[in-house]
């Protein structure tokens, strides 16, 4: 794309540009196809709302908040739109005297093969830094004000106020619910470059650094506007992104550790990218890197350069790279519930959408069948033994995820300034809730199925001497049945047995109970009085 002599032409600033807006336009397209008619208003709308303060449009709080998307101009589709929500406002086509919003930007999911009906938006609206506190506040109460007006469109919607040139510094708000609220500056700076999408207002100069120029960001900015190739007043700049410290996608992976415990299917992709990076480093290729260089080579296929399925693939990368075939498996799972797309489940041609049809396209390529897809699609009822399974696949995954970082935090000390404490809380917590030994009531699932209620239980005392054994089966089994079974759970306390049923939400006031004692010493009617005895005791929803 560049001259000889390696420096760009007009030409070709121009170029990367319309391709940089190219794809932002049509991921913003396929964010549009994925809402419902009074959702895509919304999303059409929110550019005017910040843009003009009138008194009849949502969201108003006074005539003093800081109000002006700069590039921004209402086109007649959202005048009319905004009439069926605003019957009184009346548009005065006039220039504003001050344009106090920089730019507009949607983050995350959006746009993407893992944009789904229960995705939320994250947006950042970039403001000047002139800004005074008061009408600052007065901003802010406008986003809640538009986030509440959201919900009547049934749309979960966060606003972040992002000052330019504090967030260079690393001065900012806690972006997402994701974060751990420890400083994780450059894996956000990350993502909103690699997820990003403008909604109105000046486009990111990152845009315009090359990927080999990115260590010379602020030279290369600087030759870009002595050329007159660029104005101060078309871009926004949150600053280079050479890489990641060490400590800080570090401190992400722990955290996504942490929460894998309760969520592991939503930490095992995060995690797994952190340690991919934890393994190359210091030499890390940064997926928004990547990104940008496969548009700088002109690379248009939006599925190639879907921000998730790049995720996926370097992962991929990753992993088949060590031959981890099980923890590739079990990305692939994490990835295809993240989509959230049950393609065992059949749909009118018409609601047949693009997503859908890549994920056919991926599932193809890993060889999934129709009877593993059905698998998949029915996890909201998976039963104990599927749950059981599935829980030693990813204990599995997290405790090799925390002996690999370990050791990485041990050989990278000195850069890491980690706590050592820090490390032996979160291998004690991981411990608590995954090491299996007599005595302990251990939950099986944590974030995996939506219900392991059995209809029928049958427990079985086996008496050897004087010891004695109790076997759970959930089936309603004959004595001459007992040998042939596989029981679901073995415990010498019938109590531990039933606490165990009762903490993991086996069974209920409906389940039927069976009870196989030789000697008679415990009937059914006294078994459901003991299970009674917990249910009073030991409420589950305050456990």
């Amino acid at each position: 794309m560049l001259k000889k002599n390696g420096l760009p032409s007009l030409a070709d600033i121009n170029t990367v540009k319309r391709r940089f807006f190219l794809q932002n336009r049509e991921r913003l397209v396929r964010t549009q196809s994925t809402l419902r008619e009074r959702q895509r208003d919304f999303l059409e709308l929110l550019p005017l709302l910040f843009h003009i303060n009138h008194p009849s449009l949502p969201g108003f709080i006074s005539k003093l908040t800081p109000a002006g998307v700069a590039d921004y101009s209402p086109p007649d589709h959202v005048l009319k739109t905004i009439k069926r929500y605003a019957k009184t406002f009346i548009e005065k086509r006039r220039a504003l005297l001050r344009y106090e919003i920089s730019a507009l930007f949607l983050m995350g999911s959006s746009g993407t093969v893992a944009y789904s009906k229960k995705s939320d938006f994250d947006i950042w609206v970039c403001h000047e830094s002139s800004i005074e506190v008061e009408r600052l506040n007065d901003l802010k109460q406008k986003c809640k004000a538009i986030e509440e007006w959201a919900m009547s469109f049934d749309l979960e919607v966060h606003f972040f106020l992002v000052e330019p040139e504090s967030f260079r510094r690393g001065v900012h708000e806690n972006m997402s619910a994701e974060s751990s609220g420890s400083a994780q500056h450059f894996l956000l700076m990350e993502e909103f470059y690699r997820t990003g999408l403008l909604l109105a207002g000046r486009y990111p100069l990152w845009w315009l650094i090359p990927p080999s120029e990115e260590a010379r960001y602020y030279e290369y900015a600087d030759f870009l506007k002595q050329k007159r190739f660029i104005s101060e007043h078309e871009y926004v700049d949150f600053g280079p992104l050479e890489g990641v410290p060490a400590a800080e996608f570090f401190g992400a992976a722990m955290w996504q550790l942490y929460k894998g415990i309760d969520s592991p299917y939503k930490s095992v992709l995060k995690l797994l990218l952190m340690e991919s990076y934890a393994q190359e480093y210091p030499n890390i290729e940064l997926l928004c890197h990547r990104f940008k260089r496969e548009i700088y080579k002109g690379e248009t296929d939006l599925d190639r350069i879907d921000p998730y399925i790049m995720l996926y693939t370097k992962i991929e990368e990753y992993l088949v790279k060590q031959n981890e075939d099980e923890r590739l498996a079990l990305v692939r799972r994490c990835f295809y519930f993240k989509v959230n797309e049950p393609l065992s489940v059949p749909v009118k041609q018409h609601d047949v959408n693009w997503r859908r049809e890549l994920l056919l396209t991926i599932t193809q390529s890993w060889a999934w069948g129709d009877a593993y897809l059905e698998m998949l699609d029915s996890r909201q009822t998976w039963k104990i033994d599927r749950v059981l399974k599935e829980r030693t696949v990813l204990v599995k995954a997290l405790t090799y995820s925390y002996r690999f970082l370990s050791d990485f935090a041990r050989k990278n000390a000195q850069l890491l300034s980690i706590d050592q404490q820090d490390l032996n809380v979160l291998g004690r917590k991981l411990y608590a809730a995954f090491e299996r030994k007599a005595g302990k009531i251990d939950i099986i699932n944590r974030g995996i199925s939506g219900d392991l209620w059995e209809s029928h239980l049958s427990f079985y005392r086996v008496k050897s001497g004087d010891s004695e054994s109790w076997l759970l089966f959930a089936a309603p089994l004959n004595v001459a049945d007992i040998a042939k079974e596989q029981p679901l759970r073995r415990s010498h306390s019938l109590i531990e047995l039933l606490a165990w049923c009762h903490f993991n939400s086996v069974l209920n006031a409906n389940t039927v109970l069976a009870m196989h004692s030789p000697d008679g010493m415990l009937t059914g009617r006294e078994l459901k009085e003991m299970l009674y005895t917990f249910q009073r005791l030991f409420a589950t929803d305050t456990v």
